[in-house]
């Protein structure tokens, strides 16, 4: 593939040095032979991530590779450029392919990809998958849902729907971030930024936990459908998956490359509902109780409004890093 796009995100994580962005361009025309067309985009939110893939594939339609340096949510903004123009159908890998580089705090999908920590040495793996013709496909879940004013809203995701009080934790760590931004970054500087990232989520999840333990109105209640199931039940904690995390003591039954994601359920009195959801099926949440809840989709919360609507979009090429099995 002759046409690159990098798209580099600075507020991401820590931040990203200019010196940072300089080599990760001359790796792209050293290691890369030199490409017949390479696109910078230096954004600073997600929005411009998300314009970014989109005017770049709208501009040509000959094959190209997005190459994405930031975190889980510039990914996701990435991701859905790509889908905006795709008219409901997926590229496929001889049209586009993507690469994550782990310059975020949560580099989910750049991780489980055998990525390097290190930008450039990612970056070098990057081109090096592209030269060999190495893929490893990721499904895309579509999420769509209510609005304020009575419409609806469509966005998508790489790794997982957060639904419940485990779709809170997003929020939770994006209105810290805001206001601790400087005792992070010393923190970060200590422990690692994945690692704060962990912490962070398995901290606001657990208080979350113990909210609803001692306030059972703050769960919202729910009607699920799926297929022919339909049930009724206060929704404590929900995710919608394309793959296992370690972080996430619950197997969903579903591998990366797989064109399905898996749905865990945990009402707040009951059992773990643990379904398949399938290319073609939906999954739809109906509020019940209230007018609007907070989820997310991988990093970035949102606010839904009277039901939330999952399916699986399709598969994407991924580039590989290199020793995981994964990419072998």
């Amino acid at each position: 593939m002759r046409r690159i796009l990098l798209i580099v995100n600075r507020s991401s994580g820590t931040g990203c040095p200019p010196a940072v962005v300089g080599g990760l361009i001359d790796e792209v025309r050293q290691a890369g032979g030199r490409p017949e067309e390479l696109e910078v985009a230096l954004v600073e939110d997600h929005a411009g991530a998300r314009h970014a893939s989109r005017s770049f594939l709208a501009a040509s339609s000959r094959p190209a590779a997005v190459i994405v340096g930031g975190g889980g949510g510039t990914l996701r903004a990435a991701v859905e450029g790509i889908c905006d123009g795709a008219g409901g159908t997926l590229p496929g890998a001889a049209q586009v392919r993507v690469g994550a580089l782990r310059m975020g705090s949560g580099n989910v999908v750049a991780r489980r990809l055998g990525v390097a920590l290190e930008p450039v040495r990612g970056m070098r793996q990057m081109i090096q998958s592209l030269g060999c013709g190495r893929t490893l496909p990721c499904a895309v879940i579509r999420c769509t849902f209510g609005t304020a004013g009575g419409g609806q809203d469509v966005r998508h995701a790489v790794t997982m729907c957060g639904l419940g009080q485990f779709g809170r934790t997003s929020g939770d760590l994006a209105r810290w971030h805001k206001r601790l931004a400087a005792p992070r970054r010393a923190i970060a500087s200590v422990v690692g930024l994945e690692r704060l990232n962990h912490l962070e989520y398995a901290a606001s999840a657990a208080g979350r936990l113990v909210v609803t333990a001692v306030h059972p109105a703050s769960a919202e209640r729910v009607e699920v459908t799926l297929g022919g199931r339909r049930e009724r039940f206060r929704l404590m904690a929900g995710a919608v998956m394309n793959f296992g995390l370690g972080a996430i003591p619950f197997d969903p039954r579903v591998a990366m490359g797989e064109p399905a994601a898996g749905v865990l359920l945990l009402p707040r009195a009951g059992r773990l509902r643990t379904w398949r959801l399938a290319a073609g099926e939906s999954l739809g949440v109906r509020l019940l109780d209230r007018e609007s809840v907070e989820f997310f989709l991988d990093e970035d919360p949102e606010r839904a409004y009277r039901e939330i609507s999952l399916e699986v979009a399709g598969v994407l090429a991924f580039l590989p890093g290199g020793g995981t099995e994964e990419a072998a």
